[in-house]
């Protein structure tokens, strides 16, 4: 067995593991309401948008600590902290927005 196939033989059962609640046929065949689709793009957007705004906050702050008394470089670090907190406010807003709405509208 080749080093390859079993680091084929390892990752991919896991990484199917991870598709196995939604598939094709669940989709095909209508399981999935209006409210699902829409709760699971929200859940993608909010995720992909905290993970950025985490990356921005740490560039922030490495900035911010290797600034070294430059004070463009430590102004310039603080205020990608603020504005990665200020977005991570309004994505989490946001979602609890869509879920009233959501409450209201499908009960």
């Amino acid at each position: 067995m080749s080093l390859l196939s079993a680091i084929y033989r390892l990752m991919v059962p896991s990484a199917m593991a991870a598709f196995d609640t939604f598939t094709v046929t669940t989709w095909a065949y209508g399981d999935r309401t209006w409210q699902s689709i829409l709760g699971s793009i929200v859940n993608m957007l909010k995720s992909t948008i905290v993970m950025a705004s985490v990356a921005v906050f740490v560039t922030g702050a490495f900035l911010f600590a290797i600034s070294a008394g430059d004070e463009k470089r430590k102004s310039n670090g603080k205020n990608m902290m603020i504005g990665a907190l200020w977005g991570l406010g309004i994505v989490l807003g946001a979602q609890a927005i869509l879920r009233t709405v959501s409450y209201f509208v499908w009960g």
